[in-house]
């Protein structure tokens, strides 16, 4: 039996047996032997489709009910060309990147590239978490707006790129319409011309279309993705390493800018809020930011802070804090300082030591009572905060800014 004739594309193979009049598109085809594929009967002058399926080439019931089921639809040597079919798409799967040599330059720096500084790293995954209510998809929205305008002099204290950045937004959450009046009002709200967006309803996990949306990054040169959100895009058991193993690989496929919304848990350790699910959501992002809220009941008004609480390819952001005001037809944001807010937990210990200083001189007790943190942890930070001129030991144990 003739190997057959074989066509690679980006993300598929197209094999074809023309002695027995036997054509083959394996697509989403995986190392492990998964495989989507489309039979089709070449023996008139136009192929049409005999049967479709996914399945598992390396196993052994699977392949030999595929055969039976094909036999029935077209008359062929189906045991030798699924062997064949089957060494060709696990070698392609298998194959990977090729190998590089990597030369250091003289200009190589440290410092990273942004897309949206601080917030996105260019090419990279982000991800932002929070609780139901921490307005965490209208900082996504706002993003999205900063970088396509490009909105250079924006209320978000944000630095952009100079060219306009084409986004998708990827909605497993919401309806096109509720999409677009949030999309309206921030407009609106910025006060700058109204523009379109890129939006996709989801019902698929990421890693089961990302074939189709590579193909429209591709076709319409998009390069931020935005994902609302990530319970839904990865699937499966959360707590399992697997889902998001599968929704890196994905990103890492599609190899653009990325910015993911998730929900929230709590590290049973260290009693922290971290991203929901299996800890790889957070090893594999290179910049996890956590997302709190605080809005009274009835109020038009609304505060977040964003504390950056991982990074890979920069030091630490100090925290972000943004206003919020809503009407019938608009959602304004923009920056302001989380000092005098419920959320000014969220500022490093040593700003907010500093803020409360400025009002005058306490001990480490008062302290202690005013901020929460543990005597000790307090003790620490200040004299930390002695050795860079920031604060002095005053008389009866008193502490007091440096002037």
């Amino acid at each position: 039996m003739r190997p057959p004739t074989v066509t690679n594309g980006t993300d598929f193979v197209n094999l074809s047996w023309r002695e027995f009049g036997v054509r083959a598109i394996a697509e989403r085809m995986t190392g492990d032997g998964q495989a989507e594929i489309q039979f089709f009967s070449a023996l008139a002058e136009d192929d049409s489709l005999i049967h479709t399926t996914k399945v598992n080439l390396l196993s052994t019931s699977a392949v030999t009910a595929l055969s039976k089921t094909l036999e029935k639809r077209l008359s062929a040597p189906w045991d030798g060309i699924l062997t064949q079919l089957t060494d060709t798409v696990l070698a392609l799967a298998r194959r990977g990147e090729p190998v590089q040599e990597i030369w250091p330059s003289e200009d190589d720096s440290l410092q990273p590239v942004y897309l949206l500084d601080p917030l996105l790293y260019l090419n990279h995954p982000t991800v932002i978490f929070g609780d139901y209510g921490s307005l965490k998809s209208l900082i996504a929205l706002a993003t999205a707006y900063v970088v396509q305008l490009p909105y250079q002099d924006n209320q978000l204290g944000l630095t952009t790129m100079q060219e306009s950045t084409l986004c998708l937004y990827l909605d497993y959450e919401d309806d096109p319409s509720s999409f677009r009046k949030r999309w309206g009002a921030l407009g609106k709200g910025f006060g700058t011309p109204l523009m379109p967006i890129l939006y996709r309803r989801m019902t698929t996990a990421l890693a089961d279309s990302v074939d189709q949306l590579k193909r429209i990054i591709d076709d319409k040169e998009i390069k931020l993705l935005i994902v609302d959100s990530l319970g839904p895009a990865a699937r499966g058991n959360l707590n399992d390493p697997e889902p998001a193993i599968k929704y890196h690989a994905a990103l890492r496929k599609l190899g653009i800018t990325s910015l993911t919304l998730a929900h929230t848990a709590k590290d049973q350790f260290t009693k922290k809020k971290t991203i929901f699910g299996s800890i790889f959501f957070t090893n594999l992002s290179r910049s996890v930011w956590e997302c709190k809220a605080e809005q009274e009941t009835g109020e038009d008004e609304a505060i977040i802070s964003l504390k950056h609480a991982k990074a890979n390819l920069s030091r630490l952001h100090p925290p972000l804090g943004y206003r919020f005001n809503f009407t019938d037809s608009t959602i304004k944001i923009a920056k302001t300082d989380l000092r005098d807010t419920a959320l000014s937990g969220e500022l490093p210990l040593s700003w907010q030591i500093k803020n409360l200083l400025r009002k005058g001189s306490f001990t480490v007790n008062e302290i202690t009572e005013q901020l929460g943190s543990s005597a000790d942890t307090i003790g620490r930070t200040l004299r930390r905060m002695r050795t860079k001129n920031q604060v002095m030991k005053l008389e009866d144990d008193r502490w007091g800014l440096c002037l």
